[in-house]
């Protein structure tokens, strides 16, 4: 407990008294000051049946969030050697709500991203001339994947990219996310069995995430079912 001691403090240790009189004002200036120390929050996309969450569902479960079918948001310490997850009792412990949790690990990744997101192509062409062309992101190879949870670079930067609003994603792996327009039919049909490759490459490494794909609908991610009636609907 030491760590979180450090990373966050306890309430009890805010030296300001506060009592219903007290201006909001200063109760905001209080909760701020003691949630910027939470600056190596962040978030994490995985599967439901990640073993890190299957293994302490019953004891102690992760701060968890459906995302879409199949995977969750979770949250993530970096300690400077590896991640700790953020279980329910982080927040009995410290006093914090999962408002305080999301909104710091959205300001942080949100932070990473200024710092440094490039779009790359994956174009295929010369293997053969009717492939279309998809895109990759490459952020931070720890949480490239936590980009499914930017609303606004879906709705306008990867709009602008694909010039569609019909936006599939593909996160195979916990490093990587490719995506595509859809209804680009030479573009999407090539992106999925690509991805499908790179999750069952990264089985052995321990880093597989998802063999699923989504599709960007009404502001969510909904999954993609590649039936007849699910495309008519899409299309």
């Amino acid at each position: 407990m030491r760590l979180f001691n450090k990373l966050f403090g306890k309430k009890e240790s805010i030296p300001t008294e506060q009592s219903i009189d007290t201006p909001i004002s200063e109760v905001q200036k209080d909760r701020e000051s003691y949630l910027n120390v939470g600056q190596s929050i962040f978030p994490m996309i995985k599967s439901i049946d990640d073993p890190r969450i299957l293994m302490v569902s019953k004891s102690n479960p992760l701060i968890t969030e459906t995302l879409s079918e199949g995977i969750v948001t979770c949250y993530a310490l970096d300690t400077g050697d590896n991640y700790e997850m953020l279980s329910q009792s982080h927040l009995l412990n410290f006093g914090l709500t999962i408002e305080d949790i999301q909104q710091a690990a959205m300001r942080n990744l949100i932070k990473k991203v200024n710092e440094n997101c490039q779009i790359g192509v994956i174009d295929l062409s010369e293997q053969n001339p009717e492939i279309k062309p998809f895109y990759q992101i490459e952020m931070d190879a720890d949480f490239n994947p936590s980009m499914m949870l930017l609303d606004q670079f879906w709705e306008t930067t990867a709009k602008d990219i694909l010039k569609s609003d019909t936006i599939a994603v593909s996160i195979p792996a916990k490093n990587l996310l490719f995506f595509s327009d859809m209804k680009l039919m030479e573009s999407f049909r090539t992106m999925r069995p690509i991805a499908k490759q790179m999750y069952e490459a990264s089985i052995s490494d321990g880093i597989a995430l998802t063999n699923n794909t989504y599709i960007r609908k009404n502001g969510k991610w909904v999954l993609f079912l590649d039936t007849p009636e699910q495309m008519e609907e899409l299309w």
